[in-house]
């Protein structure tokens, strides 16, 4: 596990997009004891009306969900912010097409359950 003093990205904003709470609320709770600053959001449309209202750096949002999905997500934030990073989380990756990722401008795949060591290590390596 990588310690809260390796990772000092502090407040850099994150927003989690998932249907399930227990997602939303772990990842949350899991992030900002890193001292990310993290929102999130239990749809794209609730997500995508918070982006209009304030920046986030990073999105994490979940492939399936009610209404549009997170690919479908990544298509609209592009319009928003086309350098954004993206990762799409989700309990089927083997689902998600690598032209697909290409076309959508998503940054990485997280498999659910998460390997919190991965997700860490992609958040650090991202520019500020």
């Amino acid at each position: 596990m990588i310690s809260s003093q390796e990772l000092s990205d502090s407040h850099r904003r994150i927003l989690v997009v998932d249907d399930e709470p227990a997602v939303r609320v772990f990842l949350a709770a899991f992030l900002e004891q890193y001292e990310f600053a993290v929102r999130t959001a239990p749809d794209s449309t609730s997500a995508l009306a918070l982006l209009q209202a304030e920046p986030v750096d990073v999105i994490l949002v979940d492939l399936n969900m009610p209404g549009i999905s997170g690919v479908e997500m990544a298509v609209e934030v592009r319009r928003i912010n086309p350098h954004i990073p993206i990762a799409l989380i989700t309990g089927t990756p083997a689902a998600v097409q690598p032209v697909t990722l290409k076309q959508t401008g998503i940054s990485l795949v997280f498999a659910k359950p998460f390997n919190l060591d991965e997700l860490l290590a992609w958040l650090r390596s991202l520019p500020h």
